[in-house]
């Protein structure tokens, strides 16, 4: 990993600590049992990842699936569950890495959780956003493509001139490490089971 000049990272899991079976378990209680995992989700998640649908469309969907009419707020709260908390040494991590490479953010998000993020940053850290910490924050809803489609990766390096066999892609999922491998670029997966970033960055010889 000598060569590495590129960082691409990942927010959900790498950066933010998450909790996808809180995010399971209320959409469950409102009706929509087992449709969003780590894994894989059924496609109105998809469709609210790639700015497909709008948020509202997305509150309609929630409730035609439970056959109920749930108070927009509720869905919100249940879909905001899986958000825990942005640790501060990770908020120092990025800005340490800063100052060696040229460091990206690339997530699979939605507006709803991104409002979120930005508002657990201003109440933990007193930063309105994350712009100051990477080069480009890429956001799934924003881009119009999830990981691991080839094509988001790609757009990143032609856009950036980044040369791929400098740049290293960290992801805690595995499907998303094969789309980057498949566009040329470097990537490590991080198994959050064994290690958490600075281990991985430390392992690397990167940090």
């Amino acid at each position: 990993m000598n060569n590495i000049k590129n960082i691409i990272l990942d927010l959900g899991g790498v950066l933010i600590n998450l909790d996808y079976h809180k995010t399971n378990d209320k959409l469950s209680e409102l009706g929509v049992p087992n449709g969003f995992t780590k894994a894989k989700q059924i496609t109105i998640f998809d469709e609210l990842e790639e700015g497909k649908i709008s948020d509202i469309d997305f509150y309609q969907a929630i409730n035609k699936l439970a056959g109920a009419n749930h108070d927009h707020q509720l869905i919100i709260d249940a879909w905001n569950a899986i958000l825990l908390d942005f640790p501060k040494d990770r908020l120092n991590l990025v800005k340490q890495l800063n100052n060696k490479y040229r460091i990206f953010l690339f997530s699979n998000t939605n507006a709803i959780h991104f409002r979120e993020v930005h508002k657990n940053l201003k109440k933990a850290h007193g930063i309105p956003n994350l712009k100051g910490h990477f080069e480009k924050v890429y956001l799934s809803h924003e881009l119009g493509i999830r990981k691991p489609k080839i094509e988001g990766f790609q757009h990143i390096v032609k856009t950036h001139q980044l040369k791929p066999n400098e740049t290293l892609f960290i992801d805690d999922s595995p499907q998303h490490i094969k789309g980057a491998r498949k566009a040329g670029i470097k990537a490590e997966w991080l198994d959050l089971d064994e290690e958490d970033i600075h281990g991985l960055l430390n392992r690397l010889k990167l940090i």
